[in-house]
């Protein structure tokens, strides 16, 4: 073979060597890219989801606060029927105290009354005969006279004590019909309130129906949100364990991490397995640590490394990972901006960006990010 033809073949060899590595790498991050579009769709719908929760969640705090409106009402209207019952029995014993008393004074009015009756017959049957006898007997004109009187103060003394027995019952039946009065408004009250208390406790139940709805669609935006972590979570495993064998070496570079915010060490929120959300307010898994620094300031490389995701990534908003080798990477979230592109190479300390408030985020600070093989761990302990 000629060294020309020898020439020509290395040519082709070596031309085919970096085309399959170029190749790999195109394979490698075209993958990435598949993988982080459909993080970028998963957090989508993680989004969508939890705006639907956050909804949810206030709807139940409206709907949680009624019920407990409606239940002291209920329990102040408990207290008023059960002190309005407590003056109807007491109306009753005196209700029936008046009645008995009526009993016995129209029963002494009408004994009276029947004597007087009587005798007024009598008086009126014997008539004339009575005054002639009275005037036979008499021993003198004046004699009959004072026993005529005797028979008319008789008969005007009955009438008085009777006109007295029935002013009596009179005035006892009179007190008798306000007090019967008095218990028949008690009794309309308390219709009235039993009415309104029925009516709360028909509420009480319409919104406890509806707060089951609600966390029955609670439950229902929670599983779809962990399920998009879950992807999340396997995709993110998937780009890193997929790009840290690519070109950037399979080995780790080497060495600790450097801080990835110069300019500010204070930590507000450390890695944790369970933390309030301060958007969402739901307690889950914190995947970094969260760093305070002020709007703009500068962000490094952790390490020195390949940069395999430079965009927005939904939740983190502008975001930026770096391949380390040795299934290390890390993570830098929220970015106002960011200065480097997928595919670059960086050095440690390396300015990659800037803190910013991007993606779900309540203020300017770095959220920081170790991931081993896809798996993220406490960052603190590379320092």
């Amino acid at each position: 073979m000629s060294r020309k033809t020898v020439k020509w073949v290395s040519v082709v060899i070596a031309l085919v060597f970096i085309f399959g590595i170029v190749g790999s790498l195109a394979v490698e991050f075209v993958y990435a890219d598949t993988a982080q579009q459909k993080i970028n769709q998963a957090q989508e719908k993680k989004n969508k989801a939890q705006q639907s929760l956050n909804s949810n969640q206030t709807k139940r705090a409206k709907t949680l606060a009624e019920m407990e409106k409606l239940e002291k009402e209920t329990g102040d209207i408990q207290v008023q029927i059960d002190a309005i019952d407590k003056k109807i029995a007491e109306t009753d014993k005196e209700l029936q105290v008046q009645q008995e008393k009526l009993d016995i004074a129209t029963k002494r009015a009408e004994e009276k009354y029947n004597i007087f009756k009587e005798r007024f017959r009598v008086m009126c049957e014997q008539g004339d005969v009575s005054f002639i006898e009275m005037l036979l007997s008499a021993k003198s004109f004046s004699d009959f006279v004072d026993k005529t009187e005797i028979v008319k103060e008789i008969s005007q003394y009955d009438k008085v004590i009777f006109d007295q027995m029935e002013a009596v019952r009179a005035e006892i039946e009179a007190s008798r019909d306000e007090i019967a009065n008095l218990k028949k408004s008690q009794e309309e009250s308390k219709s009235n309130l039993d009415s309104q208390k029925a009516a709360l406790v028909k509420k009480q139940q319409e919104q406890k129906a509806y707060m089951q709805e609600l966390e029955k669609d609670a439950a229902t935006y929670q599983k779809i949100i962990d399920e998009a972590d879950a992807a999340m979570e396997s995709l993110r495993r998937q780009i890193s364990g997929s790009l840290s064998s690519s070109g950037s070496g399979a080995k780790y570079v080497g060495g600790e991490f450097a801080w990835p915010t110069p300019s500010c060490h204070y930590i507000t929120s450390h890695f944790s397995p369970r933390r309030k959300n301060p958007v969402s307010g739901i307690y889950k898994r914190h995947t970094g640590t969260d760093i305070g620094a002020a709007y703009g300031a500068a962000i490094v490389a952790a390490n020195s490394g390949t940069i395999t995701l430079a965009g927005w990534n939904s939740g983190y908003g502008n975001c930026v990972i770096i391949d380390h080798g040795g299934g290390r990477a890390t993570l830098y979230a929220h970015m106002s901006s960011y200065s480097v592109s997928t595919g670059q190479r960086v050095q440690r300390g390396q300015q990659i960006g800037k803190v910013g408030s991007t993606g779900n985020s309540t203020g300017p600070h770095l959220h920081f990010e170790v991931l081993i093989n896809g798996n993220a761990v406490d960052p603190m302990q590379y320092f």
